[in-house]
């Protein structure tokens, strides 16, 4: 196993939807560090919220378990 095989099982094991960053970066479970730059100062679990049509992401990652908008 590497380091994303890794991070994926545990965020899976641990109901997170991916990564994110205090900048607004954030990495869906399926697509991890794609940035190929993981941090441990910067990458932090988070939850997956699906953004509606027309807004301009497609998604985000935040740490709130309860937000249901990408606002």
């Amino acid at each position: 196993m590497n380091l994303k095989e890794i991070t994926k099982d545990w965020l899976k094991g641990h109901g997170y939807g991916g990564l994110y960053g205090e900048d607004g970066c954030d990495c869906e479970i399926d697509d991890l560090m794609h940035c190929y730059e993981p941090s441990i100062n910067y990458c932090f679990p988070g939850y997956k919220v699906d953004c509606p049509k027309g807004h301009s992401y497609d998604f985000m990652i935040t740490p709130d378990k309860e937000k249901k908008d990408c606002n």
